[in-house]
């Protein structure tokens, strides 16, 4: 069974590892923690908006974040899956995705904005 939570700082290692993993791993972006301020202070860089993690049997499975930009508009970023539960029937990535649509619109944000690789196709598909 799936859990989505919201973030908790003892997990900033775990997230940063798996971000990391997924980004240069599987799709070699290059990417490091430094270049990436959001991952060096999860709590603070998300606290306009929010950020969660999927876990199944304890295992983060994925992550989503939303930074809050202004009091109508964020951005949906650092939405990962592992790979084994792309298309899973948990449909991790649609819980995330509802999971994050349900905070903005308590948050009263108008617009949502996507901040995601070019590279990363699949992504792209989801969206639409």
């Amino acid at each position: 069974m799936m859990k989505i939570t919201a973030f908790d700082p003892d997990e900033e290692e775990e997230v940063c590892a798996f971000v990391l993993a997924i980004q240069n791993g599987e799709f070699n972006l290059g990417f490091t923690v430094q270049e990436q301020p959001d991952l060096r202070n999860i709590r603070k860089f998300y606290q306009g908006g929010g950020f969660w993690t999927a876990k199944i049997s304890g295992t983060l499975v994925g992550t989503i974040g939303l930074q809050g930009l202004d009091r109508e508009n964020g951005v949906l970023r650092k939405m990962f899956v592992h790979q084994a539960y792309r298309g899973h029937a948990l449909k991790v990535a649609q819980q995330l995705f509802n999971t994050l649509l349900t905070e903005a619109s308590l948050l009263d944000f108008h617009y949502l904005l996507l901040d995601t690789p070019a590279i990363a196709k699949a992504s792209h598909r989801f969206y639409e």
